[in-house]
């Protein structure tokens, strides 16, 4: 059968609507998306009144540092250690030898201080053997009389860490003989002079960087017509810092650092619309400081935002392989801001059972042994722009039509 012309060209025009569009560029208006992306903003404040600080997590018995200082803080820290028994005889050939002294070495490690300061020497005092945690400043003051000075050890002004020693010889051996009511048992204080006020941290024993006391002796043995010199080490075994005054917590605040060190916990609702359905571009905690953050000029204090595992107050489990750190330096007034992102992109959002809680400390070399001691507002102050908050901005889901 042969169509006529109108004929054809309704045929032409049934199949051209039946046929699909496969050459580009591409019609397909049903699949596109219908909209723009947008990045928003928003501040979350910290959930008020259940913000804390607490205190007690690491006494300066335990710290990795010793705070030695002549008023930086506006008063004086010195250090007291004491170190183990000194044998009084040594084994040779399964008898026991006594010795002679010929000389006692004290050695400290310097971990940090005011690089810029000259004249800063460290002075080491006897104190009676029974020293211990229970010790306040004010029982122990008495003991530093230049009748129990040992000896002054100079800080080289090129020094920012390392050793430091004194060694005694001759005379200057009765400074730290041991008596035997002492039953071999040396225990000393520490503390800063200079022409400023400034700080020393030196190494502790928790930290594997305590006081060394060495002793050098000669062994006569008369069975073999040999003489045989000796090196007895000492490491201190217990050690502390004591400041002549306690600063206090005020509840009202919030406090991180100090001794003994005080953390602090801030909890946080983050809203469905963001934890649900959200990419996190950006997430930053805001403290606003409630005076200049104090402490060593050249010693900054790092500061250090975990994520909580459960919120069981204090004793809340964190996240430790996960932080987000931050440089505090002394005389910071302004806002501090602490990038959290990855904190919130990794554990917030992809665990929604984790409480959106944050646990603020001191870097674990610095906990409990910093001259930095930052204070925040809390949930607390009367004025909302200063109270901590979460500034995040996002992006939601990608907007599509429906076909």
């Amino acid at each position: 059968m042969r169509l006529g012309f109108p004929g054809l060209l309704a045929a032409v025009a049934v199949l051209s609507g039946c046929r699909e569009q496969l050459t580009a560029p591409a019609d397909c208006p049903a699949l596109c998306p219908g909209g723009t992306s947008q990045v928003l903003e928003e501040v979350i404040e910290a959930i008020q009144f259940t913000d804390s600080s607490y205190i007690g997590y690491v006494p300066p018995q335990s710290a990795p540092a010793l705070l030695v200082s002549n008023g930086l803080r506006g008063y004086e820290q010195r250090a007291v250690m004491r170190f183990p028994a000194r044998p009084d005889s040594v084994a040779v050939r399964d008898t026991l030898r006594s010795y002679v002294i010929d000389s006692v070495s004290l050695g400290f490690s310097v971990l940090a201080l005011d690089t810029t300061l000259t004249g800063v020497q460290v002075q080491v005092y006897r104190l009676p053997r029974t020293i211990d945690s229970t010790a306040t400043y004010a029982q122990v003051d008495p003991a530093f009389v230049p009748e129990n000075l040992i000896a002054t050890i100079p800080i080289a002004a090129d020094l920012n860490t390392g050793g430091i020693r004194a060694l005694l010889t001759g005379a200057d051996l009765a400074r730290v003989a041991i008596p035997p009511a002492d039953s071999g048992i040396l225990a000393l204080g520490v503390r800063l002079d200079a022409p400023v006020a400034t700080g020393v941290r030196l190494g502790a024993a928790a930290s594997g960087t305590g006081a060394v006391f060495v002793t050098y002796a000669t062994l006569d043995i008369p069975d073999t017509g040999s003489v045989r010199q000796r090196s007895l080490p000492l490491t201190a075994t217990f050690n502390s810092f004591l400041s002549a005054v306690e600063e206090p917590v005020d509840t009202t605040l919030l406090t991180v650092g100090g001794e003994p060190a005080a953390r602090t916990l801030l909890r946080f609702n983050l809203p469905s619309r963001i934890r649900d359905s959200a990419d996190i571009v950006r997430a930053t905690l805001e403290l606003t400081p409630v005076a200049p953050i104090n402490g060593l000029p050249t010693d900054p204090a790092r500061l250090r935002a975990r994520i909580v595992l459960s919120d069981l107050g204090a004793k809340s489990p964190l996240e430790s392989r996960i932080f987000a750190p931050d440089t505090l330096q002394p005389g910071t007034s302004g806002l501090v801001q602490v990038e959290v992102v990855r904190l919130v992109q990794q554990l917030w959002i992809a665990n929604p059972l984790l409480p959106t809680a944050l646990m603020l400390s001191l870097a674990p070399d610095l906990e409990g042994a910093c001259f930095s001691r930052p204070v925040f507002y809390s949930t607390r102050a009367a004025d909302p722009a200063v109270r901590p908050r979460l500034r995040i901005s996002y992006q939601l889901a990608f907007p599509f039509e429906n076909p």
